[in-house]
C-alpha cells in the first residue's frame, strides 16, 4: 500500500530534516517582510512625490491669486486716488499728511482758500422763497 501511494515529502526526509535547496519558514517569512519593506518603500516614495507634486500646484495657485488680488489692490487704489479732487492729486503726499493731517476737506478748504464757514462766504447761495419751503413742507406731510 506504500509502494502505491505517491510520496508527497521527497524533499523532506522521514526525520524531519529539510534538504539542502529547500528554504526554511524563517527565511520565507524573512524574504516576506522584506518584500513588504521594499513595497512600502515604493508606496512610500509615491506618496512623497505625489505630495511634492501636489505642493507644488498649490504654490502655483497661491503665486496666482497673489498677482490677481495686487491688481484688485492697485485698481482700486487709482480708482480711490481719480476720485480725489485734482488739487488734491497734485499736492506732495509730505504736504497732503503733515499740513492736513490726511484729511481730504481740509485739504481742499486749504488749497481753495476756505475758511471752516465752508463755501458760502465765497459765494451767497439764493435764499430758498418762503412759497417754494411751504410747498416742500406740505409734499412731504402728505407722502
Amino acid at each position: 500500500m506504500n509502494s502505491a501511494l505517491p510520496d508527497t515529502n521527497r524533499d523532506t526526509p522521514q526525520d524531519g530534516c529539510k534538504s539542502p535547496g529547500a528554504l526554511s519558514s524563517r527565511t520565507v517569512r524573512s524574504l516576506n517582510r522584506q518584500a513588504h519593506l521594499q513595497l512600502a518603500n515604493e508606496q512610500r516614495q509615491a506618496m512623497i512625490e505625489n505630495f511634492d507634486m501636489e505642493v507644488e500646484d498649490k504654490i502655483r495657485s497661491m503665486r496666482a491669486q497673489h498677482e490677481a488680488d495686487k491688481m484688485d489692490l492697485v485698481l482700486k487704489a487709482d480708482c480711490d486716488i481719480a476720485q480725489l479732487p485734482k488739487c488734491v492729486r497734485d499736492m506732495p503726499l509730505v504736504t497732503f499728511l503733515r499740513e492736513y493731517g490726511g484729511d481730504v476737506s481740509a485739504a481742499v478748504r486749504g488749497v481753495l482758500k476756505i475758511d471752516d464757514r465752508g463755501c458760502e462766504s465765497m459765494v451767497p447761495l439764493p435764499q430758498t422763497p418762503l412759497v417754494i419751503r411751504a410747498r416742500r413742507k406740505v409734499a412731504t406731510k402728505q407722502t
